[in-house]
């Protein structure tokens, strides 16, 4: 690793050379030939541009080339503008300001996303589906390689086929500018981090056809939790070539690392053990040793293919391929220390030791086709496409019979000393996820001030897990996954609209006659109203949402014999979990020196008897981000965001005790200033109040503190 960081400050300097050189290659190129490539850039794909304002095209929902306002559906759109000005440097920070989304830091290394009560499950990397798994890298992905982020809420069955009706995270990787150039910048922060960070964008051929971009990032330093430390790296790299004026070719392929040391796995107790609340730890009490570690490592590769047709129909072919590499040595607790000494008897818990490893590999194939048709005198558009993914995970665990002397909470030093761990697995998992799927979906338009769009997903799905808890080999064919949404443009700038969107997710369970009950149905309804304001520099929305979850299986109540042949009993499907809500949205410019960023989301979910389905989830956050340009130098900017009270799952303490958490607000500033035409200085504060909280309280009943206030001052050259 600290060869990868020479390399990379090498690597940055030659960069800033390579540009300087190319200024000449530029100059060559003759005006016609400028006016052809203008056209290229006009013409191929204009509905996956992926920079420019948040009022773009964005396909994330549907597919189909809508603006944020023509989109049933609530879409958020996170762009550098705030990325670079709030400094979030991983996927997991982009998301704390991201509308509606609940975004849980459980341990020093690993990171939960929920919306609309349940788990974010659909990450999308160029609109390509990828399943998240917290023990890989998408929550920690470093934000250097994406030029914006774009989060669709509820139900997103249509595009993804499996998961949950919560949400979909796009990540829109960065592609060549249209003129060449970059930065390099270098951050020092709190807790002795450092952060070096460049990227170039370059012209590659005389004709100005090849395009090629880099982005690297190296950070490393300790942290505000005991004997954690953070090592990361990241590079990515892309091409693009036009091989005509209306065919695309881009590929490109990134490489990460991240070495945490003084790693936890769980976190912290929520309660001592006379069953009082233990919030008053110290925010840097950590339950690892200086021997725990959670390595991971990333690769992925991916090939673009765009043709745009004279007719205005696109096609596109995307193939991206990932393999993931996990390795750590990890220490699990689960106890309610002394109030007084910090201790507990070894008798009252059972330390796990883990040595983890594991691979997973993961292939997607996708191909859509988009464009205009007319029926009845009317224009209108269609999409369609086919997707097949695969995903396998393999997992090997080895355990410890070493005996654990474990210290006070209250000293715990360098924590527990390293332990031995066998040769021989203790156990092994191999996970294999394979679907398949064929979408359509058409934007008619019924009148000039009315649209429809009406889409259908058919998918095959096949799981084996081969695991000794819970072996399952399954298969869904052919489920059917409709898509359903009207637009009424009432003035020329405000619209209304309604949506119905599916979702469902595979299980296993079978009912008496020994037959798969099918997959968990998943749906959301949603009534809105957008409008864009300012000569479209503002949006804003306003949106209410009704989620479901439907043939939960539960064990049938009237059958309780074993299945023939098997140690499973039968199981019938019923009608789950709902949740219900509304918020509103605003963002954008509506001045030359103003940008803001505002949400207001409410939620309250319910479980089928009525009770609270996540109370460990805040029914009501407010996320309000605003970036204001003082003089020609000087931007400055400040984030709130807020969340109500939240409590665990009931009953979790020592004597059958609640905790709750009341409700808090976390302040974020900046300042940038520009000191030249090249040079730029920042300053970023985060908590800047230190206002003590916990990011988690409900993985494995266990708490763990957000950060205090810490800061960040940094300088960039932009060349």
């Amino acid at each position: 690793m600290k060869a990868f960081a020479r390399n990379f400050i090498a690597t940055a300097v030659a960069s800033a050379l390579l540009s300087s050189a190319a200024v000449a290659a530029q100059n060559e190129a003759s005006a016609e030939e400028n006016k052809e490539k203008a056209g290229t850039q006009e013409k191929i794909f204009e509905h996956i541009k992926v920079t420019g304002s948040s009022l773009d095209q964005a396909t994330t929902a549907t597919g189909l080339p809508l603006t944020l306002r023509q989109t049933p559906q609530s879409i958020s759109i996170i762009d550098r503008t705030f990325i670079d000005s709030f400094s979030l440097d991983t996927v997991a920070d982009v998301m704390q300001f991201a509308p509606g989304i609940q975004a849980q830091q459980a341990e020093t290394d690993r990171f939960f996303f929920r919306a609309r009560g349940r788990d974010v499950t659909n990450f999308q990397f160029d609109g390509v589906p990828i399943a998240y798994n917290s023990f890989f890298s998408e929550a920690l992905a470093d934000s250097v390689i994406f030029e914006r982020v774009e989060i669709v809420r509820g139900a997103t069955g249509l595009l993804t086929g499996v998961g949950e009706p919560s949400a979909a995270i796009n990540l829109i990787r960065k592609r060549p500018k249209a003129e060449d150039g970059g930065y390099a910048s270098l951050g020092i922060g709190s807790w002795s981090n450092y952060r070096l960070e460049a990227d170039h964008s370059q012209t590659l051929s005389e004709d100005g056809n090849v395009k090629g971009r880099v982005a690297l990032a190296y950070e490393e330093g300790d942290s505000y939790v005991n004997l954690s430390e953070k090592e990361n790296a990241q590079i990515y790299a892309v091409v693009t070539a036009d091989l005509t004026t209306q065919t695309r070719l881009t590929m490109g392929a990134d490489y990460s690392e991240r070495n945490p040391k003084g790693s936890m796995w769980g976190a912290l107790p929520l309660f001592y053990d006379d069953g009082t609340q233990a919030d008053d730890l110290p925010v840097s009490t950590t339950t690892a040793s200086t021997w725990n570690r959670w390595d991971r490592e990333s690769t992925s590769v991916f090939v673009q293919l765009e043709h745009a047709f004279d007719n205005g129909w696109d096609i596109q072919l995307d193939v991206e391929r990932r393999k993931d590499d996990m390795d750590g040595y990890l220490l699990y607790f689960e106890f309610f220390p002394d109030k007084t000494t910090g201790k507990t008897p070894n008798s009252d818990f059972q330390p796990s030791p883990n040595h983890y490893v594991a691979e997973r590999e993961q292939t997607s194939y996708r191909f859509l086709a988009s464009g205009p048709f007319e029926l009845f005198g009317r224009e209108h558009q269609l999409t369609a496409g086919a997707l097949s993914s695969e995903q396998n995970v393999d997992s090997v665990s080895y355990s410890s019979a070493d005996a654990i002397d474990v210290p006070s909470l209250f000293d715990w030093g360098n924590g527990v000393d390293p332990i031995n761990f066998s040769d021989t697995p203790a156990y092994g998992t191999y996970e294999s996820y394979k679907q398949k799927g064929v979408y359509a979906a058409a934007q008619l338009s019924l009148t000039d001030d009315l649209t429809a769009i009406l889409g259908n997903r058919i998918t095959t799905y096949d799981t084996f897990v081969q695991s000794p808890w819970s072996p399952s080999d399954y298969k869904n064919s052919g489920v059917n996954t409709p898509y359903f949404g009207l637009v009424y443009d009432v003035t020329d700038v405000i619209s209304t609209y309604a949506s119905y969107t599916e979702i469902f997710k595979p299980q296993s369970a079978r009912n008496a006659d020994n037959e798969l009950i099918g997959p968990v149905e998943g749906s959301n309804a949603e009534l809105g109203v957008k409008g864009d304001f300012f000569n479209e520099a503002l949006t804003a929305s306003v949106a209410v949402f009704k989620v479901k979850e439907d043939n939960l299986a539960i064990s049938d109540p009237n059958n309780a014999d074993f299945l023939p042949g098997t140690t499973i009993r039968p199981s019938i499907g019923v009608d789950g979990a709902e949740s219900e809500g509304y918020e509103f949205e605003l963002n954008g410019k509506p001045t030359d020196s103003l940008n803001i960023f505002f949400s207001y989301t409410h939620n309250e979910s319910e479980d089928r008897d009525g009770s609270d389905y996540a109370p460990y989830l805040p029914e009501d956050m407010v996320k309000a981000s605003v970036l204001y340009t003082a003089t020609d130098a000087l931007k400055v900017g400040v984030n709130a965001n807020w969340q109500s009270k939240i409590s665990s799952n009931p009953n979790i303490g020592p004597n059958g005790e609640t905790f709750i958490q009341d409700s808090y607000t976390v302040v974020n500033a900046m300042a940038n200033y520009k000191l030249s035409q090249n040079w730029d200085l920042s300053f970023n504060v985060n908590n800047l109040f230190d206002k003590k909280y916990y990011s988690s309280i409900d993985f494995y009943n266990q708490g763990f503190f957000g950060a205090p206030r810490n800061v960040e001052l940094s300088v960039k050259y932009a060349w």
